[in-house]
């Protein structure tokens, strides 16, 4: 056993007397005197519960229980505001680290300043708390991430993550952060332009006992969804047709990226994939075999449907269902915020509008007067005068045979003459 000296002990003791002053002590029994539970006290002043209980018994032996504390809340300048500041208990200082490394924090949340509040979500106002809601009733599977890109497109609103999460766990729902999945860090890339590259894949779906099948067709640069269909067996013919729709609708891609389901490979006969690709002068870009890599956009999309339309709803029919696939496929476009293209809509960049939506977004978050009055929702502007360069004719030759094409529809001119 190390007997420590006279000087060392007293020099101890003084130390743990001057821990807490006589205010500090006086807040803490008026804490309790006012019924507030002794371990939340103790959390507030920064000390233990077996203080509070010496302090306690000491000063009812004495006599010297304090009334019960009484915190006034901040008013208005003015007389009232200073009496009332002048009877306020005063509050305590955060306690220094002890030995076990820990600071507690001293101020009980009456006292805390209404400008720095604790609570992210505090300073939020009812609108936008009902935004956030509204949006998350609307989409079930977004967190707070996802939530915060849509309140910034839309509405024109900064708001932190950890206030969207508060909010959402106020009410009922449960935030998950999900990590990225273990592996090497995956390679990106994106197409430099619209129609530089298009991704298609088909999802297995049900529709009560039926098993139905859906081919998305996703643009690369701008994951708009050009064409889509809906079928009962993955084949060449409604790969082909979902692709000749998108292409006549849309304009002609550069290259296609698929994986190699026999719908997209098939090269036997007039009319399959591969053979409309080749004549149309289309690259086919096939995935390895086992080898997800390259086709991430339209797989995320694919799950992002899965999760939003058929997990959520109960089709009555098949006309339902591609009724409703319509729908999500049109607000997908046109209103969701994409992560992956700086919180723009998928048709902001396919129609060479994103310039000029940031800009407009950025203005009316900063609270900044452009276009739009301050508080307004972001509006949806026409593509048409955005400026965005739109094919609108073009010169091919098909199968010798030279056409003239306007808008989807075709002009034969008749065959090449050398």
């Amino acid at each position: 056993m190390v007997r420590r000296s006279k000087s060392v002990r007293r020099r101890g003791l003084a130390a743990r007397g001057r821990r807490f002053t006589d205010e500090q002590r006086t807040l803490a029994l008026g804490l309790l005197a006012s019924g507030m539970a002794r371990e939340k006290v103790a959390t507030t002043v920064g000390t233990t519960t077996e203080s509070l209980r010496v302090w306690s018994k000491r000063a009812k032996a004495q006599g010297k229980m304090p009334p019960p504390a009484k915190v006034d809340p901040p008013g208005p300048p003015g007389p009232a505001r200073d009496a009332a500041a002048e009877n306020a208990i005063p509050p305590v200082p955060p306690r220094r680290k002890g030995r076990s490394g820990a600071r507690a924090s001293a101020t009980p949340q009456a006292l805390r300043s209404p400008y720095a509040p604790a609570d992210p979500a505090q300073g939020l106002s009812d609108v936008e708390v009902a935004g956030i809601l509204e949006w998350k009733k609307k989409h079930p599977s977004m967190g707070p991430a996802q939530l915060r890109a849509q309140l910034k497109r839309f509405h024109g609103w900064r708001v932190s993550l950890r206030a969207i999460a508060r909010v959402l766990r106020g009410h009922g729902y449960l935030v998950v952060h999900k990590g990225r999945p273990l592996g090497p860090e995956p390679i990106r890339f994106e197409a430099p332009r619209r129609n530089a590259l298009w991704q298609m894949d088909f999802c297995e779906v049900r529709v009560g006992d039926e098993r139905l099948h859906v081919v998305l067709v996703l643009d690369d640069y701008s994951r708009f969804l050009v064409g889509h269909a809906v079928a009962n067996s993955p084949t060449s013919a409604v790969a082909t047709g979902a692709f000749r729709a998108a292409m006549a609708r849309h304009g002609k891609p550069e290259a296609v990226r698929t994986d190699r389901g026999g719908a997209f490979v098939a090269f036997t006969k007039d009319g399959d994939f591969g053979r409309v690709l080749e004549a149309e002068l289309v690259d086919h870009i096939v995935g390895r075999a086992y080898s997800p890599r390259g086709g991430g956009k339209v797989e995320s999309c694919v799950g992002t449907l899965k999760r939003e339309l058929w997990d959520v709803f109960h089709f009555e029919d098949r006309d339902d269902a591609e009724r409703r696939l319509a729908r999500w496929i049109a607000e997908y476009n046109h209103g969701r915020a994409h992560m992956g293209i700086d919180g723009l809509t998928p048709a902001d960049r396919f129609f060479g509008r994103a310039d000029e939506v940031l800009a407009r977004v950025d203005a009316l978050s900063r609270g900044r007067a452009l276009t739009t009055t301050p508080g307004a929702a972001v509006e949806e502007p026409l593509s048409a005068r955005t400026g965005a360069p739109l094919e609108m004719l073009r010169l091919v030759l098909h199968e010798g045979q030279v056409e003239l094409r306007f808008c989807g529809a075709r002009v034969r001119l008749g065959p090449l003459v050398p």
